[in-house]
């Protein structure tokens, strides 16, 4: 019966949420990040802040890892407080919260699945309502919202996948329509690991990912331990072991242990963000991710650390980060399944290449994944959509074009696309 009324009511505030959006009042000055509550919508946020943007992140939730106050507003604080009414009101949060992205933004940065509307049968009319109201939208993908699995080509990855997020595979219909869609009518795409079944891009970069690099602490001294005379400490933070391939870690670290190795693996799941930023102060190198492509947060918070990271960076069709973006700066050895074991025996028993590795992450992090590099993108975004100067996005970091990439100096290590050199 419940149901049967909220479907009732939905079907009335259909025409009720298109008639206010159409002609509420709209002050169209904020930049607004959301719904998915990433912990990089909150970076992004303030480094556009600084820029002296009006900057506010919009979240439908926030996750156990994180905390409430790391975002500004939730779609529940945008319900009305009228008296018990309120409690039925809480079912229409996200026509709320649609309507104060209305009535306040000048940018919207969502993922492929969407603004406020993304999980409501309105979703189709967003990008309409969005262009009606003078708002600019820049896609950004995370996974979750991209990621059709059966254009993975790499069948690995797509276990990895299915190991832990099986349900996307059901709902690939859905999430193809929205990839679509966003791809046809977004203002701006931003491309990052995932662009397989996303067809267009008008930005170009490894990651888009930041983070306040003043709160990541870089190691002053490295351990001189090589595995023999002292433990060597190996970080891990896996959150979904299938798609990280934690199983093989483990046994790359039994089976040095069994060779006389004095390695320690440690493993962090599922805890607060600030536990993360200790530890990583207390090990050694940080064993990223084997199964899935490329690098993400917890990679980029291990190089801001100083410490050497592993990570899976084959494929071919990485090259294009390698020659229209910064890949070949980036000193994160490139490991699989296959070569884990030898990776890892290698940066155990060499502490002095830890270091170089190490200190060269630090470096590309401030170059590439710092409030700065964030400040440049985005500023050159909004130059383009909101100021409507003429600005070569698909270039933005072009090694051989790109004035940002140039402005410092090139990261120096002593890999070979990602690769030890024999």
């Amino acid at each position: 019966m419940k149901s049967l009324l909220r479907s009732i009511a939905l079907v009335m505030v259909f025409p009720l949420i298109i008639l206010i959006a159409l002609i509420i009042p709209k002050r169209r000055r904020e930049m607004i990040w959301g719904p998915v509550p990433l912990m990089n919508n909150k970076y992004w946020s303030a480094a556009v802040k600084s820029l002296g943007y009006p900057s506010k992140t919009l979240m439908i939730t926030f996750y156990p890892i994180n905390q409430q106050s790391d975002f500004d507003l939730y779609f529940h604080d945008l319900v009305p407080k009228w008296g018990g009414f309120s409690r039925f009101l809480r079912f229409f949060s996200s026509y709320f919260a649609f309507l104060y992205i209305i009535r306040n933004a000048a940018v919207v940065h969502i993922p492929f699945s969407g603004s406020a509307l993304g999980n409501t049968p309105l979703w189709r009319a967003e990008a309409f309502l969005f262009k009606w109201a003078d708002i600019k939208t820049v896609v950004i993908p995370y996974g979750a919202d991209a990621y059709i699995y059966s254009a993975v080509c790499d069948f690995s990855l797509r276990h990895g996948l299915l190991t832990n997020y099986p349900q996307a595979a059901k709902d690939e219909a859905r999430i193809r329509a929205q990839v679509a869609y966003w791809t046809r009518h977004a203002t701006i795409v931003i491309a990052g690991m995932m662009m397989e079944g996303i067809g267009r891009w008008d930005v170009l970069t490894k990651s888009p990912f930041v983070i306040d690099e003043t709160l990541w602490q870089a190691k002053h001294s490295y351990s001189r331990a090589d595995g023999k005379s002292s433990v060597v400490r190996v970080l891990h933070t896996p959150n979904h072991r299938g798609f990280k391939g934690t199983e093989f870690l483990i046994q790359a670290v039994e089976e040095l242990q069994a060779e006389g190795l004095h390695v320690e693996l440690v493993m962090l799941e599922r805890v607060p963000n600030t536990r993360v930023r200790e530890v990583m102060q207390e090990v050694d190198i940080l064993a990223d991710q084997f199964i899935a492509t490329g690098y993400a947060l917890g990679a980029i918070e291990g190089m801001a650390s100083g410490l050497p990271v592993m990570a899976n960076l084959e494929g071919e069709y990485l090259r294009v980060f390698r020659r229209y973006a910064f890949l070949n700066e980036c000193p994160i050895l490139s490991t699989t399944v296959e070569t884990l074991k030898a990776n890892l025996r290698v940066l155990v028993t060499d502490p002095t290449l830890r270091e170089q590795l190490g200190r060269a992450g630090r470096a590309y992090v401030e170059k590439y994944h710092s409030f700065t590099c964030a400040q440049y993108m985005f500023g050159a975004i909004y130059d383009r959509i909101v100021h409507g100067k003429e600005v070569d996005l698909i270039n933005l970091f072009h090694p051989l074009k790109s004035t940002y990439n140039r402005r410092l100096p090139l990261v120096q290590h002593p890999l070979v696309d990602s690769r030890l050199p024999s």
